[in-house]
C-alpha cells in the first residue's frame, strides 16, 4: 500500500483484472437499512458494487478534493525528506504528513484540469485536446506540449505525482490488493459531498499487515469513487484519507479549459512524449529521480518494496542522519528504521531501502534476508 497514493493523474478506468479478483475475494454481507442521518439505499452486495464501479462510465465533473496524511511522524522539514518551501508543492515530507486540497475538472477524455492549491500559491495542469499546460506560481514557469493527433492521453505523455490525490486512483490502488487474502463486505452507507453512497470494506486477513481496512465510499448514482480511506490496524480514524468535499455533477465550463499565460511568464516547448522531469518541478518541488534496482518482496498485504538509492541520494542520507532519522529513526544493526501507525521503513548503511505495512521487527528480518516475512 505504500503505492496508494502515487497513480497515474485521472486514470478514471478501474483496472481490467477487478473483475476476476471480484470472483476470487471473499464477501460478506450487504447494505442494510440505514441509521438515523445515513442515506436510505437500496441493497446491493459488495460483489455488485464492485461490478458496477468497474461498468461505469466516467461522468463530466467538478469539484474540490482534500487528501489528509496523519500517520505520525514528526515534523521533518527542511531535512532530509526536504520541503519545497511552497505549500502548494508537493515534496515527500508533505506526502507523509498534513493536508492537501486539489480543485478538479473532468470535461472528458480530451479535457482535464486539475489545481493544487496551498495558502498563497497554485500549480495547474491543463489538458486541452492536444494542448498540455502546466504553470507553477512559485516559479512563475509556464510549460506547453503538443499531443500527437488522434492520441489525447496526456497521462501517458506527462504522468503527474497529483494525479494520485482523487479518490479514484486511492480506489484503483485499493482494488489491485484485492485477493484471497481479503475479506470485502458492504459498510454502512454514507454521506459524502452531500451525495449518498455505498461503502466497501476491505479488510486483510493477515494479522502481520498494519492496515486494518480501507473503506471506499461509491456514488449510488454513477458509482464514482467519492472517498478512501485506510485505516492502520486497531484505530478509529483513518491515516489516510483522499475525498471530495464539493462535487458537481455535469460539464464544466468549457472555459476552465482555455489556459490563459499568467502575465510576466515564459512559455518553455516540451517534446512529446516526456516524462514527469517539468511536471514534477512544478508540483512536487522536485525533479524525481527513480531509485534503481527496485523490486517487490512477498505479495499481498504484507509485501514489501526494496529499492537502491543513487549515489547521490545515499550522499544525502549519510549526511543528514544525525539531524533527520535521529528524529524519527530507530538505530538498529546496519541501518536507521522509522516507524509509523501504517507503513514501517528500513534504511540501510549501504543504501537500500525497504518500505512495507508490517511491524519492524519483521521488516528487519526480511531487510536481513531478503526473503517474504
Amino acid at each position: 500500500m505504500s503505492t496508494l497514493l502515487t497513480s497515474r493523474w485521472l486514470r478514471w478506468a478501474v483496472p481490467g483484472g477487478v473483475a476476476a479478483a471480484v470472483a476470487a475475494a471473499s464477501f460478506g454481507g450487504s447494505v442494510a437499512a440505514s441509521a438515523s442521518g445515513r442515506p436510505d439505499l437500496p441493497v446491493r452486495t459488495a460483489a455488485q458494487l464492485l461490478v458496477s464501479l468497474q461498468k461505469a462510465a466516467p461522468p463530466l465533473l467538478s469539484g474540490t478534493i482534500v487528501e489528509t496524511t496523519k500517520l505520525g511522524l514528526p515534523d521533518l522539514s527542511g531535512s532530509l525528506l526536504g520541503a519545497s518551501g511552497a505549500d502548494s508543492d508537493l515534496s515527500l515530507q508533505t506526502f507523509i504528513s498534513g493536508s492537501h486540497t486539489l480543485r478538479i475538472f473532468y470535461g472528458g477524455p480530451d479535457k482535464q484540469r486539475v489545481a493544487l492549491l496551498g495558502q498563497t500559491s497554485e500549480s495547474d495542469v491543463v489538458h486541452n485536446g492536444t494542448d498540455l499546460w502546466t504553470y507553477s506560481s512559485t516559479t512563475r514557469q509556464v510549460t506547453h506540449a503538443t499531443l500527437p493527433k488522434g492520441d489525447v492521453s496526456a497521462e501517458k505523455a506527462a504522468p503527474t505525482t497529483v494525479a494520485g490525490m482523487t479518490p479514484q486512483a486511492a480506489a484503483e490502488k485499493a482494488l489491485a490488493a484485492i485477493d484471497p487474502s481479503t475479506a470485502v463486505t458492504v459498510d454502512r452507507t454514507a454521506y459524502v459531498a452531500n451525495r449518498s453512497a455505498y461503502q466497501v470494506l476491505l479488510t486483510p486477513r493477515d494479522t502481520r499487515s498494519l492496515v486494518g481496512s480501507i473503506r471506499i465510499a461509491l456514488d449510488s448514482a454513477t458509482s464514482v469513487p467519492l472517498r478512501v480511506q485506510v485505516f492502520a490496524r486497531g484505530a478509529a480514524s483513518p491515516a489516510i484519507q483522499v475525498g471530495f468535499t464539493d462535487i458537481t455533477m455535469g460539464a464544466p465550463d468549457a472555459s476552465i479549459f482555455r489556459f490563459v499565460k499568467p502575465a510576466g511568464t515564459t512559455v518553455k516547448q516540451q517534446k512529446i512524449p516526456f516524462m514527469t522531469d517539468t511536471v514534477q518541478t512544478h508540483l512536487t518541488g522536485t525533479a524525481g529521480r527513480a531509485p534503481s534496482d527496485s523490486k517487490v518482496i512477498g505479495t499481498g498485504w504484507t509485501a514489501v518494496a526494496q529499492m537502491t538509492l543513487s549515489g547521490d541520494s545515499q550522499g544525502v542520507v549519510h549526511g543528514n542522519i544525525a539531524g533527520t532519522l535521529g528524529k524519527a529513526g530507530t538505530r538498529v544493526a546496519g541501518g536507521w528504521v522509522i516507524t509509523s501507525a501504517l507503513l514501517t521503513a528500513e534504511i540501510t548503511d549501504d543504501g537500500r531501502v525497504f518500505v512495507g505495512a508490517i511491524s519492524a521487527a519483521d521488516l528487519e528480518k526480511v531487510a536481513a534476508s531478503g526473503q517474504a516475512p
